[in-house]
């Protein structure tokens, strides 16, 4: 009687994980709705966006890829990236949307980075789906600014994720480690801010194959050296005057960011608890290792001014790989003698479909249900319709607070506020360097209807 009643439950708790992985799965594909339609919408997600694009047809040679050191514009990001946007916006005659498409395409390359991930660290399909849909529900329903937005961070992190997987995968045979490393240097070509996943395999080299980790840094020192030493010969010293450009650093910026961990909290404490309770797996170790490292990048970074969210999303990475390895192990852990392994599931699978319902952002909804979000759509590619009328009305050089109206109007990239902004904070250029020019005649402003921006 008893075995029977033991039985019955187990099938009742079965029967709730599976069914909480299928809301799971329903809220991924709910949440990515509004960024995947947006993408094709004439409308700002963001100022990166104008200035993405300027520099993808600079690679395509309408002006220098690495201006020089006297005007109001710098290109601060490695090469590949331009190249890549600029080729693929030739081809499909738009660089914005082709940044756009590349963007989503990167979302799905690091989900199945997450879940290739979970594999070689020893989860199952279950698991690993687990962790591969926190990371798409994450990014589409909390960094909605930048899943399907032109700018480079998660092209660059797909290349380096698929770096990563190969460095797992080479750990797993012990050999191949040169393809891995190479992926993850030409990763750092196309964005030169993601170190966490680099840093881990070299840790973890270091300390398990010291041999193979001099190896491995050698390869890397080379292959950078050798990156540098092309992008010299083809842009020049701009190249490094650009990349060199000065930003404020502030601690506060830090300390404000604590806040954002809110958007991953359940897989945080999730990796927090079976980090520390299976600790001996050596495949948990060294996912503590890469989420030690992201926390630690995640505040680094955030310290520079500007820095926006992307600084957090090695970190998201981490955790999702994390929350599918915590979904594997609840059958061993101190809590499944309390509760079985598949109550822990039901729970961490619960606990992630509430954070993620429990969010102001409702545009996938009202895209589904709501006639005036159809209409107010209508009105804001209005506005940058007008934006971009008015900036190809005004005669000679003209700028906007919005980039991407300026780039849709053809006028030449004169001014770069942020770049601007940063120089002048920094003591590299007097307050008053933009209004002596509008003053002289030499540049117009002119304003941008806010509702472009969305």
């Amino acid at each position: 009687m008893n075995s029977t009643l033991s039985q019955a439950g187990g099938n009742s708790s079965t029967r709730r994980v599976s069914i909480m992985i299928g809301c799971l799965a329903l809220l991924t594909a709910l949440a990515a709705l509004w960024p995947v339609y947006r993408v094709f919408l004439n409308i700002e997600i963001d100022t990166n966006e104008g200035w993405n694009a300027y520099y993808a047809d600079a690679a395509m040679g309408r002006m220098p890829l690495y201006p020089s050191a006297h005007q109001l514009i710098a290109n601060n990001y490695p090469p590949l990236s331009f190249y890549i946007v600029g080729g693929l916006g030739r081809l499909i005659g738009d660089a914005v949307l082709a940044g756009r498409l590349l963007s989503l395409a990167a979302v799905l390359v690091i989900a199945g980075g997450v879940f290739r991930a979970v594999r070689l660290l020893g989860g199952d399909a279950t698991s690993a789906g687990i962790g591969a849909l926190f990371f798409g529900a994450t990014m589409c329903r909390f960094f909605t600014s930048y899943v399907g937005m032109n700018d480079p961070h998660l092209l660059a992190q797909a290349v380096m994720t698929i770096g990563f997987v190969a460095f797992l995968q080479a750990r797993s045979q012990d050999r191949g480690y040169a393809l891995p490393i190479l992926l993850m240097v030409g990763a750092g070509f196309i964005k030169h801010n993601l170190v966490v996943m680099p840093l881990t395999a070299m840790i973890w080299l270091g300390i398990n194959r010291p041999r193979q980790m001099v190896k491995s840094a050698l390869l890397a020192t080379f292959a950078i050296l050798l990156g540098f030493a092309l992008c010299y010969l083809a842009f020049g010293p701009d190249f490094f005057t650009n990349l060199r450009s000065p930003r404020a650093y502030m601690l506060k910026h830090a300390i404000g960011a604590i806040g954002h961990l809110q958007w991953i909290a359940v897989g945080l404490a999730a990796w927090v608890y079976v980090g520390i309770t299976r600790r001996a797996d050596p495949n948990i170790r060294l996912c503590n290792l890469l989420n030690t490292l992201g926390l630690v990048m995640f505040f680094v970074q955030k310290t520079g001014d500007g820095v926006a969210y992307n600084a957090q999303f090695e970190l998201v990475f981490g955790v999702s790989i994390a929350t599918g390895l915590a979904f594997a192990h609840a059958p061993a852990l101190p809590l499944a003698r309390r509760w079985s392994g598949e109550k822990l599931q039901f729970i961490l699978l619960l606990a992630i479909c509430i954070r993620l319902l429990a969010s102001a952002r409702l545009e996938p909804v009202q895209l589904l249900m709501d006639p005036g979000f159809h209409a107010e759509i209508t009105a804001r590619e209005a506005a940058m319709s007008a934006t971009v009328a008015r900036l190809q009305d005004t005669p000679g050089d003209a700028t906007c607070s919005s980039t991407l109206a300026s780039y849709r109007s053809g006028k030449p990239f004169i001014v770069d506020p942020f770049y601007t902004r940063e120089q002048i904070l920094t003591g590299h250029l007097p307050p008053d360097v933009v209004t002596k020019r509008i003053d002289a005649g030499k540049l117009t402003v002119v304003k941008a209807d806010p509702l472009l921006h969305w």
